[in-house]
């Protein structure tokens, strides 16, 4: 590897340079996009956009077409390649700064999607920042808790009694085991990020009670967290997946937890390997982290106390979710038999519905069979028939293009409503998307169906958990324990206190900037119109039984790598799935499925990836100790996880005997 280094650095530099002059030579498409008239530039530009691909693709991948036999157009791909070699090349190769490596690689793909598409260069500026913005809001208040916390927890020796507690009850040497378990029971109802925020102070002051082992216990907490990210709900992962495969939540639950305790098995087994192969030392993450000498036993926090900190957020997020969960599982938005006033007007309504009103968007919808809009023109003369009815209305609301503007031009849209469109539509939970569009309904035909009730009991103690298990409220909530305990303990004043808390601020906000960053930068390669070359790649391939697993697995990973989202991989993978398979079901269980898809959403974590920015700068690795280490990690839990789907989906299929 030594000898090629040299000539691998040349030719990533080189096609970073020529995709950088690439990006910056004006375009066909915008040369003639500038020449149209105002009112026909969105056509023109498209038409000619369209026509100009091949000599843009031959321009910036020097290839001669962008097409297969299949009429694939392969552009976004060589996007995507352009931009994965450019923010190694600048990072590994260069050894720019992490930050300015990802901003520059996420203007330079953003600006030859602009230039592919004949849009300005400063709008395409603009959606970097847009997405930058985006990724910050996300993460910024969480990382900047997480970071007081853990200086606070270190300083106040709260993570050192943790520590000593837990050595004392299962040995020094099942500690990585200890915190795999603690990382694989948190995250199920936590984001993994914030579990392995609140871990990763345990693992440093258990490396600095033994001495060693620094790279497994980080690789242990992040095994146990990132399997049940991707396999058990209610993490919105797989709980979505659930949903789009129409899979119970209660399954989905049972086989995750199967499906990943294997996985978390061989991820240990393998962090123990790669800490032996690669030891890595435990770097400071603060100037002046080691400014407080540690504290005798004696003196050191109880451990109530200590665990505050860490089992407050959990408790608080996990309570929120938990209600949410159960509120949602009401699916109070569902039409019931007892809301329709008149079942015979309401077939007189859909017997002559126009395409352009609200019964004609429900005949329209995709989402049911000709022979389901055939039972809505027909009256409804039993109980039986009633219940069929509202099923079908019931599925057609979970249409994301319920909603036209044409066909509720007449039709006061409801506050909800109104809010609920400008929510994010991919990751939409599907009571979400039902009472967003069953309020038009409400709207639409007030004399035919009675409003329904959202606010039942259920959903009054969700709404009421709203602000305590926000994870921003939660983590605030922690660090302010947190620093409490550090201040009492070390009997500081508060201008002391304030001192350390800036300290640690500091280093939070560079982390932030990089996540940021690289959200930002996995946006723009989104942008490329990638998920629309997989989508057209995996079109009308069919695959039964132990086939359709692989590809599962195959589309979720594809899309992970392309993107660096998880839960985005997640969904697209499994609407495609769904889309695939059709009205054939597979010889097993669909939740093998379903767990075939979580476990792709893991594979090929790099550094478009949150995910691997707060494995790499939480735990103080370098970015390429993070490739050597957490990459394949998550490789061998997605493999893991996709072996165990198979041997389930044959041992275990759960198929019902149909009479």
């Amino acid at each position: 590897m030594p000898t090629h280094a040299p000539r691998l650095t040349r030719l990533g530099f080189f096609i970073l340079v020529f995709g950088m002059v690439a990006a910056l030579l004006p375009s066909p498409a915008a040369a003639q996009d500038a020449a149209v008239t105002n009112s026909d530039a969105p056509v023109v530009a498209t038409e000619v956009a369209a026509q100009a691909s091949p000599a843009v693709d031959a321009e910036v991948a020097g290839e001669d077409e962008v097409s297969d036999a299949d009429g694939i157009d392969w552009t976004p791909a060589w996007l995507v390649m352009i931009g994965i070699v450019s923010v190694l090349t600048l990072i590994i190769a260069l050894k720019l700064n992490a930050f300015l490596a990802l901003i520059i690689s996420a203007i330079l793909v953003s600006v030859l999607v602009g230039r592919e598409q004949g849009v300005g260069m400063g709008e395409r500026m603009d959606a970097v920042v847009s997405s930058f913005g985006s990724s910050a809001a996300g993460v910024g208040i969480v990382i900047a808790m997480a970071a007081i916390i853990g200086k606070c927890m270190l300083d106040s020796g709260s993570a050192d009694r943790i520590v000593r507690s837990a050595v004392n009850a299962t040995g020094e040497k099942k500690a990585s085991l200890g915190l795999m378990i603690s990382g694989f029971i948190l995250a199920i109802p936590v984001f993994f990020d914030t579990v392995f925020y609140l871990l990763v102070p345990l693992a440093r002051s258990l490396h600095r009670r033994t001495g060693k082992h620094y790279l497994r216990y980080l690789l242990a907490i992040a095994t146990g967290g990132c399997i049940t990210h991707t396999l058990v709900p209610p993490t919105p992962g797989p709980l979505l997946v659930a949903a789009i495969l129409g899979v119970d939540i209660g399954m989905m639950m049972m086989i995750g937890v199967m499906v990943a305790i294997p996985s978390a098995t061989l991820g240990l087994l393998f962090s123990i390997y790669v800490d032996k192969k690669m030891p890595i030392p435990m770097r400071p993450l603060g100037a002046r982290e080691d400014r407080h000498q540690p504290l005798a036993e004696e003196k050191l926090p109880s451990l109530f106390v200590s665990l505050l900190p860490v089992l407050l957020p959990v408790v608080l997020i996990g309570a929120g979710t938990l209600a949410t969960t159960l509120a949602d599982r009401e699916d109070r938005a569902a039409v019931l038999a007892t809301d329709v006033e008149n079942f015979d007007l309401l077939a007189d309504r859909f017997d002559a519905a126009t395409e352009k009103s609200p019964a004609g968007r429900i005949l329209a919808s995709e989402r049911i069979t000709p022979q389901q809009r055939e039972r809505l023109t027909t009256t409804a003369v039993n109980d039986v028939e009633k219940e069929r009815v509202v099923s079908i209305i019931n599925e057609a609301l979970l249409d994301p293009d319920f909603y036209s503007a044409d066909a509720f031009a007449d039709v006061s849209i409801p506050k909800i409503t109104a809010e609920l469109q400008k929510a994010d539509q991919l990751r939409m939970k599907p009571v979400d998307r039902r009472r967003m569009n069953r309020a038009l309904l409400d709207a639409a035909y007030p004399e035919l169906i009675a409003p329904h009730r959202w606010n039942s009991p259920t959903r009054k103690v969700a709404n009421a958990l709203g602000l305590w298990s926000n994870p921003n409220f939660a983590l605030l909530l922690a660090a302010l324990t947190a620093m409490l305990t550090f201040k009492v303990v070390r009997s500081l004043s508060w201008r002391e206190l304030g001192i350390d808390v800036e300290e640690s601020l500091m280093s939070g906000g560079v982390i932030i900037l990089i996540t940021a960053a690289g959200g930002a930068f996995g946006a723009m390669l989104f942008q490329t119109g990638v998920g629309d070359t997989i989508r057209e790649y995996f079109a009308g391939r069919q695959a039964a039984g132990i086939a359709i697993l692989l590809l599962a697995w195959s589309v979720a990973a594809v899309f992970k790598v392309a993107q660096g989202s998880s839960t985005v991989a997640m969904i697209v993978g499994a609407g495609m799935i769904a889309a695939i398979m059709g009205n054939e079901e597979p010889p097993f269980h669909l939740v093998y499925v379903a767990t075939a898809v979580g476990s792709g959403a893991l594979m090929g974590s790099w550094m478009n990836d949150s995910g691997f920015w707060v494995f790499t700068k939480m735990g103080g690795l370098t970015e390429a100790e993070a490739l050597r280490c957490w990459t394949p990690l998550l490789a061998m839990l997605s493999i893991g996880g996709l072996v165990t789907t198979i041997i389930l989906s044959q041992i275990l299929p759960i198929v019902t005997a149909i009479p």
